[in-house]
């Protein structure tokens, strides 16, 4: 299996599932990730999964498009390591709902926010919380047959490679998906970003630059070419998916969403 391109609902926030798999058809990409949508809520899916899994299931039956992975978008109510003890339970059921929508849907794995860092929480406490809750997740998703991944992400405990190398250490099972962006954010070179990749199973991709997490495709410094070209090296065979978004956090809403992930797909097809 060769890499191949995919697409995340993320860039399509404010469409119902169909709607968005129907634009990402029409760009000719036929691999998608699931997450938070119009018609996709966190607890909803968690509390029913083999429901919510046929709904989806069919779906991408009738416009031929595979679901690769699914990243429940962390909030304050459902978030890894939340401070709150009765959420701390109820997330976890809520995620152990998803391991179940993603082993009946059929997707290679899930990602989850490591967690973040709360007022009055010490960053090692933080850390710890996010690691106990991933722990249990992790053995439930490989009893299901699905991976169990985390996104290290700008404002999480896992802010660094470092922070991420760690985590896969303590939590067995777990891997990475891998987005240079949130790094790139911070100034760090593509060499200190790079010990992340053996542990990377799923990748997403757009441009970003120092202080900005995401950018347009001219104004960005994510080597592409470069990242590719060590995929392939290293044998890596699953999914790069396109995640141009329009969100209020960090200033993610200045880019024009269906040109910059044209651009980007193009200019990745033709590495890949």
């Amino acid at each position: 299996m060769s890499i191949e391109l995919g697409s995340h609902i993320f860039s399509t926030p404010h469409l119902k599932l169909e709607e968005s798999v129907r634009v990402w058809r029409a760009l000719d990409i036929s691999v998608m990730d699931l997450g938070n949508g119009a018609d996709l809520d966190p607890a909803v899916v968690g509390a029913n999964p083999e429901r919510e899994a046929e709904r989806v299931r069919a779906i991408g039956e009738r416009h031929g498009m595979r679901f690769y992975d699914a990243f429940p978008q962390a909030t304050d109510k459902h978030i890894t390591n939340t401070p709150n003890e009765q959420e701390y339970v109820h997330q976890r059921e809520v995620y152990a709902g998803w391991i179940d929508f993603a082993a009946e849907v059929g997707l290679d794995g899930i990602s989850l926010s490591p967690g973040k860092y709360w007022p009055g929480v010490d960053a090692e406490t933080a850390f710890a919380r996010g690691r106990d809750q991933l722990i249990p997740l992790a053995e439930h998703a490989a009893a299901r047959g699905v991976r169990l991944r985390i996104e290290p992400h700008v404002e999480s405990v896992t802010w660094s490679p470092e922070l991420a190398l760690r985590m896969v250490d303590e939590v067995p099972e777990l891997s990475l998906t891998v987005d240079h962006s949130h790094f790139v954010f911070h100034g760090m070179t593509y060499e200190q970003i790079a010990v992340m990749h053996p542990h990377g199973t799923h990748w997403h991709a757009r441009q970003a630059a120092l202080g900005k997490l995401q950018t347009g495709f001219d104004d960005g410094e994510i080597d592409f070419a470069r990242i590719v070209s060590d995929l392939k090296a290293a044998d890596y065979s699953g999914i790069i998916a396109l995640e141009v978004v329009h969100v209020g956090w960090l200033s993610l809403d200045g880019q024009d969403v269906l040109s910059e992930t044209v651009r980007l797909r193009d200019q990745l097809l033709d590495l890949l």
